[in-house]
């Protein structure tokens, strides 16, 4: 009894994060129904099935990222305030708070690296030009892009490549480390920063499936796409880390802000 009694604030925790989640995964799914539609064989199906069915995959990965994070997370000691108001804790909201402008700050730097990269990059992977459009058609894609941008990138994917893989991995490396030598209270900077890093990468490697969907993949493709990723994942890793799971969504968050804003500008202006 005593064990059940222990499990429920974290699995109220894993909810509220789950329900977090979903938001985005909605989203994603919204944003993706028109492209579903186009497919001959989905082409009579409902709306609400399409988002069933667009929304069907990331349910699953976020209720297995939020489980797997509500069991290592907190013995790591990586703060989400979200899971620790739901569990009955007491949440840092005076930390998320403080925490914005770095995380504005990084979200926006990180883009225009980022930027700078991607131009460098551009002479090696020579991605096609697409298809023209019209100002208003390009405007109308990138706003309707905006709330799976802002909440599957900002809120999901964070849940999922950092609270459910990045807390998980550094666990079992300590968990490790323990057994084949003097056990610690807390795992090394050195295992903490080797989860940043794979987690980062696992979040490069994830964003090929959806450019293979567009373009063919090549080699200078495929490390751009990864390297450029990796950086962005290591950043917000490490506020994960230092700050709280909720400093790096605002940071994630920012970085789409800061591609949307200067994107509009530059359709509107060119």
């Amino acid at each position: 009894m005593t064990a059940t009694r222990n499990w429920k604030p974290s699995a109220r925790g894993a909810i509220a994060l789950f329900a977090l989640g979903m938001v985005g995964v909605i989203a994603l799914a919204v944003y993706s129904v028109p492209m579903l539609r186009a497919l001959p064989e989905l082409s009579t199906v409902s709306y609400p099935t399409l988002v069933v069915l667009a929304s069907a995959n990331s349910t699953l990965l976020l209720a297995v990222a939020v489980v797997l994070g509500a069991v290592t997370a907190p013995r790591l000691e990586f703060d989400s305030h979200v899971f620790a108001w739901a569990a009955g804790r007491s949440p840092n909201w005076g930390e998320v708070r403080d925490s914005l402008p770095l995380a504005a700050a990084l979200g926006a730097a990180l883009f225009v690296v980022v930027a700078v990269l991607d131009a460098a990059f551009a002479q090696f992977t020579q991605l096609p030009a697409g298809d023209p459009s019209t100002d208003a058609e390009a405007l109308r894609e990138l706003f309707a892009s905006v709330p799976m941008r802002l909440f599957y990138g900002g809120i999901t994917e964070e849940l999922l490549l950092r609270w459910g893989f990045m807390a998980p991995l550094a666990y079992v490396l300590w968990w490790g480390r323990n057994r084949v030598g003097d056990a610690t209270e807390a795992p090394s900077g050195t295992i903490v920063w080797v989860a940043i890093v794979v987690s980062a990468l696992a979040f490069g490697i994830g964003h090929l499936p959806a450019l293979a969907s567009t373009v063919g993949l090549t080699t200078p493709l495929i490390v751009r796409t990864i390297l450029l990723n990796a950086l962005v994942g290591v950043v917000l890793g490490w506020l994960f880390w230092r700050r709280s799971l909720e400093t790096a969504m605002i940071a994630h968050a920012a970085f789409h802000v800061a591609l949307v804003a200067v994107s509009t500008a530059l359709i509107v202006v060119t």
